[in-house]
């Protein structure tokens, strides 16, 4: 349903907390033409999915550095396989550590991390493929919001609604970027 009315709306369209980009992804195939799309977001996981769908970024300008040892990336083919290792650190850092199915699952995913980085890149690959040439920004939502306020445009925002949404995804100890 919203993917057909912001394409029934024929106006620019923004995305502000683009998270997964699935709105982003609908409205283009549902018509939205990709260069009239402007999502952004404040979290390393979606920046890097706006970064390699974004053709004026570049992936290395985020200045992503892994800071545990243990999870550097090794065999790394490209700049996706590298964003699918990223990814797979930041789905680690939200695994709980204080209960015995938490501690598994990290376990789990630890011993079948390049099997796991290989999935991660091809569905990563997909989704950049379906959205590429969108414009995006690291921006706060209140930020584009008082700068696009006056202006003709479609405005959809996909905020996280789970408790501690924000602290659990930017719980990253062992990552740092140019946020």
């Amino acid at each position: 349903y919203v993917a057909d009315k912001v394409v029934s709306l024929q106006k620019p369209f923004f995305n502000c907390c683009a998270g997964r980009f699935s709105v982003v992804e609908a409205a283009i195939k549902a018509g939205v033409p990709p260069q009239n799309v402007f999502a952004s977001d404040i979290g390393l996981f979606s920046s890097i999915i706006g970064y390699l769908a974004d053709p004026s970024k570049k992936l290395d300008d985020l200045g992503i550095r892994i800071l545990d040892p243990a999870l550097e990336p090794r065999g790394i083919a490209d700049e996706l396989e590298f964003a699918a290792h990223v990814m797979l650190i930041l789905k680690l850092n939200q695994m709980k550590q204080t209960n015995l199915r938490g501690l598994y699952l990290r376990e789990e995913l630890l011993a079948s991390w390049d099997r796991s980085r290989d999935t991660m890149r091809q569905q990563l690959e997909t989704l950049v493929q379906n959205i590429a040439g969108i414009h995006y920004e690291i921006a706060d939502i209140w930020d584009v919001v008082s700068r696009v306020s006056q202006e003709d445009v479609t405005f959809y925002a996909s905020v996280p609604h789970y408790a501690r949404g924000y602290t659990k995804m930017f719980a990253a100890p062992n990552l740092k970027w140019n946020e």
